[in-house]
């Protein structure tokens, strides 16, 4: 008698899609493959994978190198000196004849001699030799006063332009007048002094006062930011840092009161002129 063929077919059946088991053996095929399929084994976690960049070593002492206990190369700062304040001296100089230079510029209208020498201080430009060059018109002309009129003689017809340009450009827009017989002969005008004049002249100077405190802030930060460099460097100790710190301030002192004599100095000039 013939055995009966299963009316279902389940998963444990069918071991491979293209070959059904003999319905004359009750054994399994030798083709029947597992109803899961095998994989390869994984990967082990602590598997490290492959790298060129070493790891970091360890001195002697067992800890680890850091870069911000590496003083600096004792030959390159050797000469640093804290108390050296020549390139700050330097600075506060600068800002002091800068002060000095803007300040004499400072006028409140009027003749006399004060409007002569701020003629004078008017800066030409010139063409000597090919190249460019500027002086001061004091330098190429005679400037004389003349009552509430300030009279420019100029030395040589090739400065003439130039010296008119110099006198329009100035803050004043001062506006000279040719003499009718001779060219380089000129008579400028000045505006008589007012109140509202001197104020403007007085405020000024304040301004430039503040221009120059600025550039004395400016030289102090960078004399600390050096005293700061050495003692991160080890160049010097903390207490003798404060020291020099102590210094910078007692400089920066008299530097800013010279600065504000000068601006006091300007206004009480500007009162009476």
């Amino acid at each position: 008698m013939r055995a009966k063929l299963p009316t279902s077919i389940t998963p444990t059946t069918i071991a491979h899609p293209h070959r059904l088991p003999s319905p004359r053996s009750p054994f399994p095929s030798p083709w029947t493959l597992p109803n899961k399929p095998t994989h390869p084994p994984p990967i082990p976690t602590s598997t490290r994978p492959f790298t060129t960049t070493p790891s970091p070593q360890k001195r002697s002492g067992g800890k680890q190198e850091s870069k911000r206990t590496v003083p600096l190369n004792a030959a390159k700062t050797a000469h640093l000196d804290p108390f050296d304040f020549s390139d700050y001296h330097a600075a506060i100089a600068r800002a002091h004849d800068h002060l000095k230079s803007e300040l004499a510029k400072i006028r409140t209208g009027g003749g006399g001699r004060n409007a002569v020498e701020g003629i004078e201080r008017l800066r030409v430009k010139l063409l000597l030799m090919g190249r460019g060059e500027t002086v001061g018109l004091g330098d190429v002309a005679s400037v004389v006063a003349r009552g509430r009129n300030v009279g420019v003689v100029v030395g040589e017809r090739d400065h003439l332009k130039p010296v008119l340009s110099a006198l329009a450009s100035s803050p004043d827009s001062l506006n000279p007048i040719a003499s009718p017989t001779d060219p380089l002969t000129l008579s400028i005008p000045i505006p008589p002094t007012t109140a509202e004049s001197r104020q403007a002249a007085k405020e000024l100077a304040g301004k430039k006062g503040e221009e120059a405190l600025f550039a004395l802030r400016e030289a102090r930060g960078a004399q600390r930011k050096r005293h700061r460099a050495m003692e991160l460097g080890k160049v010097v100790g903390p207490d003798e840092s404060r020291r020099a710190e102590k210094e910078v301030e007692k400089v920066n002192e008299g530097a800013v009161k010279e600065a504000k004599g000068l601006v006091e100095g300007c206004r009480r000039g500007l009162e009476g002129g």
